[in-house]
């Protein structure tokens, strides 16, 4: 069974506490590390090489401690019926700049060759629709049968010339820019972002796409020149596009999209990378070299809304002012903030609904509907449903006096928080809108602190640093029990906990707390 799927965020946060970790441990004159992971099944092999500041090599024991979060991040990113990535190469850039460049098809340059066992227990693990015919020898699979011929007499050997197979099909290269502006700089302006809700497929077709070609050496960013070069030298293909490994690390890094073409190219095939023959390696192989012309870019048609569509649109609205809904609760082809948003799909046709957060963006697949007028009659149904605004929407009411908020006496830690013993000085509060807090973990817990609280402050077990970090701001009142941390794990405490009324989820949800990127001001004293 494989583990949850990681998003970008998700996967960026386990490379970050993976960074912080070997920067710790890494010799003082460090300048760049480069790690090549490797696994199959169980079995898995780490190498790590370096550079000092002095520009001379070194070679490097990678901690054990870093092996689990490489193993983290592959069952993460395994999917379903694609299976997981076999090795990465990983660069890291003093002092904490890093790149991941994954390899899913090709088999790994072993040290050790791995045992027969352990190719069927990737198999096992991270089942493939599609198994590359040398990891399926490797693990023993039967061969594919095939029709049997009847036993004759050897055939006599050819005579005359022997025919030319034609041709593949010319592979599509896929520029890394546009062109260049008056500074010199490349641009790409004017090609269409992917849609936030696909970029983790898009990155992951990218980077997942079969190597063929790369350098051990990585390039510099075009953008940022100073900096040590990052950039994968390397090109990717899926036997129809071949593209520079840049393309993802663009992408990743400064938001620069791909060709629209290819993009699309994706979503045709479902964000899976395809079996690719090794004719079609070759041929990208020679494309990538310049052995090889490219064929043409095929055109881009932009997707436009129908009239039908337009009119449905139309119709909508209408019937949102009639019933005096504002127009900062909705948005209608384009994303507004913290609002539910009518638009058009990723792709060639469809129509969606979804809630776009103001920090976090939509989140999630939403259901996809033909046509303009089905979504449109969901959108309506989801803002009239609710009689919260009514008053404010029939204008000349008046609203209902604010309730009141009490503080709650009895509120417990929820499960897998700390308990209420680790908190000294205790009372029952309610936190004012406004407040900010954060928390390490997910948001199935109850127990926040006062947003930059120090870690050793906190007197977590010292592994929850490794947890994603969260800020958030209280929108409404909201019961807690305000406690002291007190001296544990080797931590002095001293910080500000809270243990809210309800789940951090729940109130997400409700809308008394709202996710932030960051704390706008300095923790309160205690």
């Amino acid at each position: 069974m494989t583990a949850p799927q990681l998003d970008t965020e998700d996967q960026n946060a386990i490379l970050g506490s993976l960074t912080t970790l070997l920067v710790q441990r890494l010799r003082g004159d460090w300048e760049q590390l480069f790690v090549d992971f490797r696994m199959v099944g169980r079995y898995l092999e780490a190498e790590a090489t370096g550079l000092t500041m002095y520009g001379s090599s070194f070679q490097w024991r990678l901690p054990d401690e870093a092996l689990p979060f490489f193993v983290q991040l592959r069952e993460g990113m395994a999917r379903p019926g694609g299976g997981t990535w076999l090795s990465v190469k990983f660069h890291l850039v003093h002092p904490d700049t890093y790149s991941a460049e994954f390899n899913r098809d090709a088999e790994p340059d072993w040290t050790s060759p791995p045992k027969p066992e352990h190719y069927a227990q990737e198999l096992e693990l991270h089942p493939r629709d599609h198994v590359p015919a040398w990891l399926a020898e490797k693990a023993g699979l039967p061969e594919p049968a095939g029709p049997t011929e009847p036993a004759g007499p050897p055939a006599d050997p050819p005579t005359g010339p022997i025919p030319i197979q034609s041709p593949p099909v010319p592979l599509i290269s896929a520029p890394l820019f546009d062109g260049l502006d008056a500074q010199g700089v490349p641009t790409a302006a004017d090609r269409p972002r992917p849609h936030p809700q696909e970029l983790d497929d898009v990155l992951s077709y990218l980077e997942g796409a079969p190597v063929v070609l790369a350098a051990r050496s990585y390039g510099k960013d075009v953008f940022n020149p100073d900096a040590t070069p990052g950039v994968p030298l390397s090109f990717h293909t899926d036997g129809t596009w071949v593209w520079p490994g840049g393309a993802a690390y663009y992408l990743r890094h400064h938001h620069v999209p791909p060709v629209p073409q290819l993009v699309q190219h994706i979503r045709d095939n479902g964000y899976t990378v395809p079996p690719v023959s090794p004719d079609a390696e070759a041929a990208a192989t020679a494309v990538a070299s310049g052995q090889a012309e490219s064929a043409p870019l095929p055109p881009y048609a932009p997707r436009v809304i129908t009239d039908v569509d337009r009119r449905a649109l139309d119709q909508l609205k209408a019937r949102l002012d009639h019933y005096g809904v504002a127009e900062h609760e909705y948005g209608l082809v384009e994303p507004r903030p913290d609002a539910l948003v009518l638009e058009p799909a990723p792709g060639r046709s469809g129509w969606q609904v979804q809630f776009w957060d103001s920090n976090r963006g939509p989140h999630g697949r939403p259901k996809v509907y033909e046509h303009a007028v089905d979504a449109a009659k969901v959108l309506l149904a989801e803002l009239l449903w609710r009689d919260d605004r009514d008053a404010e929407r029939a204008g000349g009411r008046a609203q209902p006096a604010a309730q009141v908020v009490q503080p709650v006496a009895d509120i417990q830690p929820l499960p897998d928080e700390p308990p209420l013993s680790l908190f000294r000085d205790r009372e029952a509060v309610v936190l004012p809108a406004g407040t900010e807090l954060d928390r390490f973990g997910a948001d199935s817990g109850n127990l926040a602190y006062a947003a930059g609280t120090a870690f050793g402050q906190r007197s977590l077990p010292p592994d929850w640093l490794n947890r994603r970090y969260h800020v958030y701001r209280v929108q409404q009142p909201v019961p807690a029990v305000r406690g002291v941390a007190v001296p544990w794990f080797g931590q002095p405490g001293g910080g500000t906990g809270y243990f809210l009324v309800a789940s951090v989820r729940d109130l997400l949800a409700d809308g008394r707390l709202v996710e932030i990127a960051e704390a706008t001001g300095q923790p309160p004293g205690v």
